[in-house]
């Protein structure tokens, strides 16, 4: 159960602290990310009830996801039997990753420069961090995804917002 846990907690410390380096190497993502922040958690005390309304958060997030999951090969697969795709043969129980396939949604990559951090181009997007079409899927798919992304979400978004709401972040001039 501790393992659970810890792995839970460990990736969501890398997708926040990520999120951070990319906002400060962007400051125009950490002005729009704390302006929407200011404005949402304003003349509040209790912080959690408005995280859905965070919506350029969640795209900082989804494009960090995007740009460094933090667990970036999940097990390898083993074919069950011979399979064709685009011409090749796969042959029986040939062992392979899922990498190469995912985060690969035209949808997504529309706005071109794929190493570049750009939350925006998930606005007006349908695609989700569920991944039914397997177009992004930084928590898996299917019955081997991650049972943790609610957790995993949770651990990444409250503290980034609160951390956003009650610090000015910057990266110093000598780095």
């Amino acid at each position: 159960m501790q393992d659970i846990f810890v792995a839970g907690t460990e990736t969501s410390f890398i997708v926040l602290t990520l999120a951070f380096a990319e906002m400060m190497k962007n400051p125009h993502t950490m002005a729009r990310a704390q302006s929407e922040v200011s404005q949402v958690f304003k003349g509040k005390k209790k912080y959690d009830e408005d995280l859905e309304k965070l919506t350029y958060l969640n795209l900082v997030v989804k494009e960090t996801l995007r740009l460094h999951p933090p667990a970036p090969l999940l097990l390898p697969r083993e074919y069950r039997e011979q399979t064709d795709i685009n011409g090749y043969t796969i042959p029986l129980k040939t062992s392979t990753n899922h990498w190469m396939g995912t985060h690969k949604s035209q949808e997504i990559l529309k706005v071109g420069m794929i190493l570049s951090f750009i939350p925006e181009r998930f606005e007006n997007s349908s695609i989700d961090f569920i991944g039914n079409h397997f177009e992004f899927v930084p928590f898996g798919a299917g019955r081997r995804m991650c049972p943790g992304i609610l957790f995993g979400l949770a651990n990444v978004t409250y503290p980034q917002a609160q951390l956003l709401f009650n610090f000015n972040w910057e990266i110093p001039n000598e780095t």
